[in-house]
């Protein structure tokens, strides 16, 4: 359900954490912000596929990725030798129940479909779900999109766990 990034940039950590507010506010992310510590307290949500803040002009998809997930932590830390440690928590809870809502369509529709063709479908649809939506929407975009804002210097590092109850 959680996931957590780490990126390093060369930006003085007032100015990450800047540069990160206002991608979210551009993305329609309503947020708390205090000592170099954002935790959003609202992200759009888009249930219908016309709907305005379903779209970005931020990524090459075309998708509001934060319309996916459930909420975002960011926190800045200013390093050693002039780098900058940012720490992005997603709660993808939005992600889980959006690919399960897939799943359950998939296997209602390949239930009256003849098998092995059913089967195929319903794993094949599974599969694009839980890829498409947990982890690329509700994962690596989020963290392309906020390591483009950071600037071409910033360096991402992948780590996971359940970190994103930070107090």
């Amino acid at each position: 359900m959680y996931k957590t990034y780490e990126l390093v940039c060369l930006l003085p950590a007032r100015e990450a954490s800047e540069r990160i507010e206002r991608l979210l506010l551009k993305e329609g992310v309503s947020y708390t912000a205090a000592n170099l510590s954002i935790a959003s307290t609202r992200t759009p949500v888009a249930v219908l596929g016309f709907q305005r803040k379903l779209y970005s002009h931020s990524n090459w998809v075309g998708l509001n990725p934060f319309a996916f997930i459930s909420g975002v932590r960011v926190l800045v830390k200013a390093g050693s030798v002039g780098v900058t440690k940012v720490t992005v928590s997603l709660d993808r809870r939005r992600a889980f129940i959006w690919a399960l809502w897939w799943v359950t369509c998939s296997g209602m529709a390949a239930s009256y479909m003849p098998q092995p063709g059913g089967a195929l479908f319903f794993f094949g649809v599974s599969g694009a779900a839980w890829f498409g939506i947990v982890s690329f929407l509700g994962g690596y975009l989020i963290k392309k999109e906020i390591g483009d804002c950071l600037g071409k210097a910033s360096i991402i590092e992948a780590a996971s766990g359940p970190a994103y109850p930070v107090g």
